[in-house]
């Protein structure tokens, strides 16, 4: 096994790993990319996403309506069963509604993990959204030093640089996808929010050295983007990858979204930090008339070539369903084909193959003469 592989292997692993997997009094759940993880690493804490693909979750069951989508479902039945007691906190933003009911009931419910809520403006281009979200940080903090976790700017300062340099090796493997399975480029992205930050960067710089080193991949078989929110899971990817489809890049919450936007290393950290959340692709839950999802989805697919995006929606996800039918008309307008493709907890394989295969047959398909 040559060392590239290993450190593939590695990424795939953390990509995978259950909650919690690290050392306990050290982690912050977060269930949201929205959620400042400079700001908890400052405070000495290892931000770790909440995954929760697959899980049963009846112990939520009486607390939550049946439209609640499969990972609020899932967090809160790990919570009320004490698989997340080795946390030190759980941060979540008010995104959708969905998070902030979740928020809600786990504080009537369970005095453990403590949770501190993060309230980012939902309008993200206003002109005291700067200042707000600024002082949004300076809260969450005060809230963190309560827990024994100080943040002092300077510390915030060095966090900003180590996760922008996180960001920039996303960004590099992201560049080098022709060189990776779609299953292999999804792991090794999903990971960073698995795992700490340094522990990360090892891996993915050791990888992406291995990738340059390395040459294309023969472009065959369709180009497609995968979009939606949080894909816990790499059953989809694995599809594309079996049926011949290629992944050449991502609009996802633990995907690339989150790394395109860089935070300033100079001047006022807090400012600094709040730019970024400000700047960054706005996910459906936010409003920025100024950069709509819709047309995102549709230059991102003009940019790489992609001839379809494979829409992944989260059942009862409402702010990604909501975008549903104006990113379908971006994309038809721009000449590119769209498979809306719906996904619970528990995914019957054959289903999405099914659907993939004649999606990704249709691309393949000659164009009329």
């Amino acid at each position: 096994m040559s060392a590239g592989i290993g450190v593939l292997g590695a990424l795939q692993e953390a990509a995978l790993r259950p909650l919690p997997a690290l050392a306990a009094g050290s982690l912050a759940g977060v269930a949201c990319s929205y959620t400042p993880l400079e700001l908890l690493h400052a405070a000495g804490l290892v931000p770790l996403r909440l995954r929760a693909p697959g899980l049963p979750a009846p112990a939520a069951e009486a607390w939550l309506p049946s439209f609640a989508c499969p990972l609020i479902r899932g967090v809160l039945g790990a919570a009320l069963t004490g698989r997340l007691d080795a946390l030190a906190a759980v941060i979540l933003p008010h995104t959708c509604d969905s998070m902030q009911e979740l928020a809600g009931i786990w504080r009537a419910l369970r005095p453990a993990p403590p949770l501190l809520t993060f309230v980012e403006p939902l309008s993200l281009e206003g002109p005291r959204a700067p200042a707000y979200l600024r002082q949004e940080l300076l809260s969450l903090a005060g809230r963190l030093e309560h827990l024994g976790r100080p943040v002092a700017a300077e510390a915030l300062a060095r966090s900003i640089v180590l996760y922008n340099r996180l960001r920039r090796a996303v960004q590099r493997i992201d560049s080098l996808r022709d060189r990776l399975a779609a299953a292999e480029a999804w792991a090794a992205i999903a990971a960073a929010w698995q795992m700490p930050p340094e522990h990360y960067l090892s891996l993915a710089e050791a990888l992406i050295a291995e990738l340059e080193a390395r040459p294309p991949r023969p472009a065959q078989g369709p180009a497609v983007i995968l979009a939606g929110s949080v894909l816990d899971e790499p059953l989809i990817p694995e599809l594309i990858d079996a049926l011949g489809g290629r992944v050449v890049g991502d609009d996802l919450c633990n995907g690339t979204r989150d790394a395109i936007t860089l935070a300033a290393e100079s001047g006022d950290p807090w400012a600094a930090l709040a730019d970024r959340l400000l700047a960054r692709p706005a996910c459906p839950a936010k409003h920025a008339p100024g950069a709509p999802y819709a047309a995102r989805l549709a230059n991102l697919a003009a940019r790489r070539g992609a001839q379809g995006v494979i829409q992944v929606l989260v059942k009862f996800c409402d702010p990604h369903g909501f975008e549903a039918v104006p990113a379908g008309q971006a994309l038809a307008a721009s000449g590119t084909a769209r498979l809306f493709l719906e996904v619970e907890a528990v995914n019957a394989p054959e289903q999405l193959r099914t659907r993939l295969q004649a999606f990704l047959e249709m691309l393949s398909a000659p164009a009329d003469t």
